[in-house]
């Protein structure tokens, strides 16, 4: 489902980037394109940065252990992909600035020149429909701590309330109280 979006978010950018905007026009968008990338690269970096979220591992049911560790590895994969593809981008829009709005992409036939700025919507596109579908798992990722914690949490506190109530018992044991008989009178 989630590919399904993203090729159709790609494929309606690549047809707006084809009908809308001119190569030539594009070039004044390439700067902040890059530094959009770096900014998504460096995010991606300090994510990866983190690793493992710390938690008490002994504490946790085993399969939701499993499942978390599993999601985190398999995210960072995601993002070791998403370096790539924004990395691609760079180097693409790297490239068409130097080889120059005036210079060499005036000479390129207007479909070349269309097919270009559709190649460069659809690249971009593609990190930034990764990149929210990255947020989104780091999101999931997120709940599934969530219910961890709040398990574990909760199954320390039905332990504590338990040891409290077997000392109450115990305290109560020890104390020697008698049970007694009640003697009541009641009135005309």
């Amino acid at each position: 489902m989630v590919r399904a979006l993203t090729l159709i978010f790609v494929a309606g950018v690549v047809v707006i980037f084809w009908a809308f905007v001119p190569l030539e026009r594009l070039f004044d968008a390439f700067q902040p394109m890059v530094v959009a990338l770096s900014v998504i690269i460096a995010a991606i970096f300090v994510r990866l940065n983190r690793g493992m979220p710390t938690l008490e591992w002994k504490s946790l049911e085993r399969q939701k252990r499993t499942e978390l560790t599993a999601r985190i590895v398999e995210l960072s994969k995601e993002y070791v992909a998403i370096v790539a593809i924004n990395g691609t981008a760079l180097i693409a829009l790297v490239t068409l600035v130097v080889a120059g709005k005036d210079h060499t992409m005036a000479n390129l036939s207007v479909p070349i020149q269309k097919g270009v700025a559709a190649g460069v919507g659809a690249l971009f596109s593609l990190c930034l429909a990764r990149m929210a579908y990255v947020v989104w798992r780091d999101c999931d990722i997120m709940e599934l701590q969530k219910y961890l914690i709040d398990n574990a949490a909760e199954r320390d506190d039905k332990e504590l309330e338990i040891k409290a109530a077997e000392q109450k018992l115990l305290n109560m044991k020890g104390a020697g109280l008698r049970k007694q008989v009640s003697t009541e009178t009641s009135e005309l």
